[in-house]
């Protein structure tokens, strides 16, 4: 992706659609570029959670999708970027082992977003790399 990746049409057009349609794009996407981008603070990958505790593990499958998300509670956070074997075979798996679910695509102008488990989302992946 090319620094003027923001101010693509494409990108544009990504952050205004549906969940659902965020997340069919990142999995296509994630499967044809083999990485994934997510959040580091220090040590370890952030996470978020919900109501009832449930933690997810945000994803994206370009660097400035996830660079959008800077700010608030992850200002401090710093990209990382994800080869599509670590995620596979082990991001997901321990996530699944600690059931920990995937946020994909999280977008700071939308509330919606699509969560999953690490093992619907890997599934997913593995169907698109086939």
């Amino acid at each position: 992706m090319d620094k003027g990746f923001e101010s693509s049409p494409e990108f544009k057009a990504m952050i205004k659609k549906s969940a659902r349609d965020r997340y069919i794009y990142s999995v296509k996407r994630i499967a044809d570029w083999e990485e994934a981008w997510s959040l580091k603070l220090n040590d370890g990958f952030v996470t978020t959670s919900d109501k009832e505790g449930n933690l997810s593990m945000p994803i994206w499958p370009f660097k400035e999708y996830a660079m959008k998300c800077i700010g608030d509670e992850w200002e401090d956070c710093k990209t990382q970027k994800i080869h599509l074997n670590t995620l596979l075979e082990e991001i997901l798996t321990n996530l699944s082992e600690e059931g920990t679910y995937v946020v994909v695509f999280k977008v700071p102008e939308d509330p919606e977003f699509a969560r999953v488990s690490a093992d619907d989302f890997k599934n997913n992946l593995l169907y698109e790399c086939s």
